[in-house]
């Protein structure tokens, strides 16, 4: 199949099994372009993060669930069940709204944000706001409020406003910050009045960027603007199999993100949720690429950790206990709890080509 094929054959299988549709802007667009041209295929790491492959429509493994991180059990009771999830005692995540920018093929929310688009309509989240604002004065222990969504950057300013202001209305909650990928895909979603306003609330701003190549000089500057204004910019992002399984990959983004002042929180590991396979690594070769980039890079940028999450918060490698070789289902111990994660088959998991997913540089 070419990729008007599979583009086709995706559409039909994202209506049946509601995966979010192809979306992209023009400017991450623009960037695609450039690497089908310099590659002359389809296989470089910004085209797989947009547009759907072969291995993304055909490629299946055991265990995969449809919502593997199950936020429906962490509902916070707001207007809409999944509008608020609370996994733990000192923070909740509000979803602002459904829409993203740009819809990632690797999205591990796919579920919750197909489900939402249908009822993503002003008075829900209206209501929605009012009654986090109730909750929130209701749980005294409840300290930082996360907006995602979908992307709080593509709300008008006022919206965004309304949200910010009112829960800076609790005197408890000390800290709000914000999840966007607004940064590669639509750098001019950061206004001068919303920068105004993230800068006014002492925002803490976390990008979600997964490929050095994301970072062209338009969105160094607008990077470079946010820090003037004295926000606090992290970082978090999948290891994608095909986009940046290779710590080669890794160390150029994090040395990136360094040098603009953006410091990395976490590295996330897949969750096997139906139609992720195409973009899932083995734990023992995570584990390998861990490893290999500690003994590659200094510390501010191997620090990182490398984290799956689940229906009772993130997980870290060092709750990793063994594999169940039987079920291929690895088992890892949090606080005295073992949760179980279905690993990726070792014959299934083939490494990207470095030559694809670095192919600015010059390999031979």
């Amino acid at each position: 199949m070419n990729q008007l094929q599979i583009n086709e054959v995706f559409s039909t299988i994202s209506t049946k099994e509601g995966l979010l549709p192809v979306k992209i802007t023009p400017f991450y667009e623009k960037k695609i372009k450039d690497e089908v041209e310099a590659l002359g295929n389809h296989l470089g790491p910004l085209h797989r993060v947009s547009f759907p492959t072969r291995d993304r429509i055909s490629l299946r493994a055991p265990n995969e669930v449809k919502d593997f991180v199950d936020d429906r059990s962490n509902a916070c009771g707001l207007a809409n069940k999944t509008s608020g999830v609370r996994k733990y005692p000192d923070r909740m995540l509000f979803l602002t709204t459904s829409t993203c920018f740009g819809n990632c093929q690797y999205c591990f929310r796919t579920d919750v944000l197909s489900e939402n688009t249908a009822i993503d309509e002003r008075n829900e989240l209206d209501a929605d706001l009012h009654h986090l604002l109730e909750y929130l004065r209701s749980e005294p222990a409840v300290t930082e409020v996360i907006l995602s969504g979908g992307d709080p950057l593509i709300l008008p300013a006022s919206r965004l406003e309304a949200i910010i202001e009112g829960i800076r209305s609790v005197p408890l909650v000390k800290s709000i910050r914000i999840h966007t990928r607004a940064i590669v895909y639509e750098p001019k979603a950061f206004t001068a009045e919303k920068i105004h306003l993230l800068a006014k609330h002492n925002l803490r701003m976390v990008f979600h960027i997964v490929h050095p190549y994301e970072i062209c000089e338009e969105v160094s500057e607008k990077i470079a603007e946010l820090r003037q204004h004295k926000l606090r910019l992290y970082n978090q992002f999948p290891l994608l199999r095909n986009t940046n399984d290779h710590q080669l990959v890794l160390y150029r983004l994090l040395e990136m993100l360094d040098e603009r002042g953006v410091r990395n929180l976490s590295i996330f590991i897949p969750d096997p949720i139906n139609f992720s396979a195409a973009f899932r690594v083995r734990l023992s070769r995570i584990w390998h690429i861990a490893d290999h980039l500690n003994l590659i890079s200094p510390s501010w940028i191997n620090s990182t950790r490398f984290v799956f999450d689940s229906s009772r918060g993130k997980v870290r490698r060092e709750h990793y206990t063994e594999p169940n070789s039987g079920t291929d289902v690895a088992m890892f111990v949090r606080d005295g709890q073992t949760i179980c994660f279905p690993d990726f088959p070792e014959h299934l998991d083939v490494p990207g080509k470095i030559e694809f997913m670095l192919w600015k540089e010059k390999w031979r």
